[in-house]
């Protein structure tokens, strides 16, 4: 093909064998290939009448390109891509096992100033490495996957997937606001179809994210971050339905759950909670006053400092509510 190219006509799946006419494909691809560059996007779904089937399903998708004829040429070049497809296939799990990872509702830098996550870590100031899955959490993608659940992705609004298939919903470090439809949906598939909800919060302080704005020489303006490491204000509404909201501290220290030491690192405080729930407290530090400052690293010698005038708190951090 030349430097610029057309899909001819939309690519076709051609299975290997009868199996392979379980899997439903939807295309996703560009109208035009400049320079010599495109994208093919496979949205893959096993049909209702296989839900059981287990096995293996091959076969090749097809992709006919063409390109407008170079100087001495009659005709438009035409060429043919395959692409090989192999793809293991299980029963649907049961709806316990299953989990939906949120991630329509995670933002990263760009567009916005979206800060790091723990301040502790002050020589990269921006949230750019993403939230995912396949990425920075693929440690409890492992885990929750050795414990026998399995994990989807979701990237669409709450309104767009059925609660009735999922036994928990992981929002997991949120920054995106939450649509009214959303809450109203959320709040009854957790009252009326029995959906999990598991929330991670990171910290918001007002005071902190202030003391985080920058000149950017790029841009030859200022920067102010548009959220805190988790947009908590977003997620108080999400819950005020549940009476549970999350406080402004900055909590920083080590625990031990069952034996397993663990770090608490830039993490929020909770401050209201329904009755008959589970809270459990530890003891944290308090840095909300101390707030970041962006352009220094922390040496050991500052920590000592800092930690002498952080106040020791025993807050609640951790919750459990079970519905009836």
């Amino acid at each position: 093909m030349g430097v610029i190219g057309y899909i001819e006509s939309p690519p076709t799946w051609h299975p290997a064998n009868e199996e392979g006419n379980l899997l439903s494909i939807h295309f996703k691809y560009p109208d035009v290939i400049w320079p010599w560059t495109g994208y093919l996007a496979l949205h893959m779904q096993i049909k209702e009448e296989g839900a059981q089937f287990t096995g293996e399903i091959e076969g090749n998708v097809t992709v006919k390109v063409y390109s407008p004829p170079a100087s001495g040429e009659s005709g438009p070049r035409r060429s043919t891509c395959s692409l090989q497809l192999k793809l293991k296939v299980i029963p649907t799990p049961p709806r316990a096992k299953r989990i939906l990872w949120d991630q329509f509702h995670s933002i990263k830098y760009p567009p916005g100033y979206i800060p790091r996550d723990s301040l502790d870590v002050r020589n990269d100031i921006l949230d750019w490495h993403g939230d995912h899955l396949h990425t920075n959490f693929h440690i409890m993608y492992n885990m929750l996957r050795d414990a026998g659940y399995y994990i989807e992705t979701l990237g669409s609004p709450l309104t767009c997937f059925d609660a009735q298939q999922y036994g928990t919903l992981l929002m997991v470090d949120l920054e995106d606001d939450y649509f009214p439809e959303e809450i109203e949906k959320l709040r009854d598939d957790v009252i009326n179809t029995g959906l999990g909800l598991v929330v991670f919060a990171e910290w918001y302080n007002v005071d902190t994210m202030v003391k985080m704005r920058f000149f950017d020489d790029n841009t030859r303006s200022w920067w102010t971050p548009v959220t805190g490491g988790a947009n908590i204000p977003a997620l108080n509404n999400l819950l005020a339905s549940f009476g549970i909201a999350f406080g402004d501290k900055i909590l920083n220290g080590d625990f031990s759950i069952d034996g397993e030491q663990s770090r608490y690192a830039s993490g929020t405080n909770i401050v209201r909670f329904p009755a008959g729930g589970f809270l459990h407290t530890f003891p944290l530090l308090d840095s909300s006053e101390s707030g970041a400052t962006q352009n220094l690293l922390l040496t050991e010698a500052s920590k000592v400092m800092r930690n002498q005038f952080s106040p020791l708190l025993t807050v609640p951090w951790i919750f459990l509510i079970k519905l009836q």
